[in-house]
């Protein structure tokens, strides 16, 4: 075996390789974060939790598989996925209304930016967006409020 040959991957034809990527990366981050302290959630079980958040992951790496297929990684949307990817990471543990305020916005940012690049990037995007505001609207309310 020559030297380096082990990093040579396989021709991809079919183009997975980066929509497995995106879902390891995705994954990856939410197995981080589910190490913190689950936060309850007002009107759900706590079972479901988890569960909930893997499908957001998983939600998120296909938004943005979709938005990579229409025009590659250099784009200021897949930055900005990467941003809330890492700012998420953080919120979840240790969340705080400063923190989900900041997530709130970039997630935003990055639905327009999937809106610009591919349609069903967004649409596959939105229920993430619809969950955080759900989680983090309280905690904002409450920074408002005090």
């Amino acid at each position: 075996m020559a030297p380096g040959e082990m990093l040579e991957l396989p021709p991809d034809p079919a183009g997975r390789r980066p929509l497995k990527l995106l879902l390891i990366a995705s994954l990856a981050i939410g197995a981080l974060a589910s190490l913190a302290k689950p936060q309850p959630v007002p009107g759900l079980a706590f079972w479901l939790i988890q569960p909930a958040w893997t499908l957001i992951y998983i939600l998120m790496a296909i938004a943005a598989w979709l938005a990579w297929k229409k025009g590659g990684w250099k784009s200021w949307a897949l930055t900005l996925f990467a941003g809330q990817l890492v700012l998420s990471l953080f919120w979840r543990t240790w969340p705080s209304p400063a923190l989900g305020l900041g997530l709130d916005l970039l997630m935003l940012l990055t639905l327009i930016g999937f809106l610009h690049r591919n349609m069903l990037a967004a649409l596959a995007f939105l229920p993430c967006l619809m969950w955080v505001l759900f989680l983090t609207l309280p905690q904002i309310e409450t920074l408002a409020l005090g």
